[in-house]
Formats: C-alpha cells, sequence, structure tokens
C-alpha cells in the first residue's frame, strides 16, 4: 500500500512543481526510469489540462477585481512592477513565443504559471495543450534519464 501513496504524492506534485519536486521525489521513492516517467508525465498532462482550462476563469476574475478597483478609486494611478522575472518572461515571450513558455514551464516556472502564461499570450488552447505536452514529457525523460547515467 506504500507503494499506492507514493504514486499518488508523485502524481499530485507533477500537476503543479514538475522538474525540481515530483521528478527527483519519484527517484527517490526507487520508482524505476518507466514508473517514473509514466507518473509525472501523467500528472504534468493532468495539471496541465486542468490549469489551461482554469486560467480563462482566473484571468476574468482578475480582470472584473480590476474594474471594481478602479471604479472605486478612479484617481489612483496604476503603477506597473517590473520584476527579473517579468523582464524573463517578456523576453522568452517576444523571442520564442508559445514554445518557449511551454518549454520553459515545466523547468523554470511552476506549471500553473506557464499554462496562465500560454493562455494569456496565446488563444489556441489545443496547441497550448499539445506544446505542453511536449515540454512535459521532454522534461520527464530528460531528468528521469539522468538516474540512469549517474
Amino acid at each position: 500500500m506504500e507503494s499506492l501513496w507514493e504514486i499518488i504524492l508523485v502524481f499530485l506534485l507533477s500537476t503543479v512543481k514538475f522538474v525540481f519536486g515530483s521528478v527527483p521525489l519519484a527517484l527517490g521513492f526507487g520508482f524505476s526510469f518507466f514508473e517514473a516517467v509514466t507518473v509525472t508525465s501523467l500528472g504534468g498532462f493532468t495539471g496541465a489540462i486542468f490549469f489551461v482550462f482554469m486560467s480563462d476563469k482566473i484571468l476574468s476574475f482578475f480582470k472584473k477585481r480590476k474594474a471594481r478597483k478602479k471604479l472605486e478609486n478612479p484617481d489612483t494611478p496604476h503603477k506597473k512592477v517590473f520584476t527579473n522575472r517579468n523582464r524573463m518572461i517578456v523576453r522568452v515571450k517576444k523571442r520564442f513565443g508559445l514554445l518557449g513558455i511551454a518549454f520553459l514551464s515545466p523547468f523554470l516556472f511552476p506549471l500553473p504559471l506557464g499554462c496562465f502564461l500560454a493562455v494569456r499570450y496565446f488563444k489556441n488552447k489545443q496547441k497550448i495543450l499539445i506544446y505542453m505536452f511536449g515540454a512535459i514529457l521532454f522534461w520527464s525523460v530528460t531528468v528521469s534519464s539522468l538516474k540512469l547515467l549517474f
């Protein structure tokens, strides 16, 4: 029964934190290469589907909230804050587009943030999911194969 809980834990962690969370955890639990790739990829796919379709609801919530705050305080100026992370996201979007965001989101960004950014900047959800699935599978195989090398 322990292995079932380990699989569930790795699967659930894969839905939000991928490369630096679930894959090392799966390998730490002693999963084989194929078990680690399968469980982490399926968890990542599930998370990508969930967060791509939930991003629209989150975006509409924040738009309504922003409009309501603007109505309450019309004289308050809105000042954008650019952090290093924001600059990197804009640079990746402009230089590499959807492919860059999808490729880097399991590695650099948490999966929910990557899906949110992809939906924010690109509207074709089918294409977003295909690119996300490819990136998730790539990173799962790459990080899991490090166990075989070392």
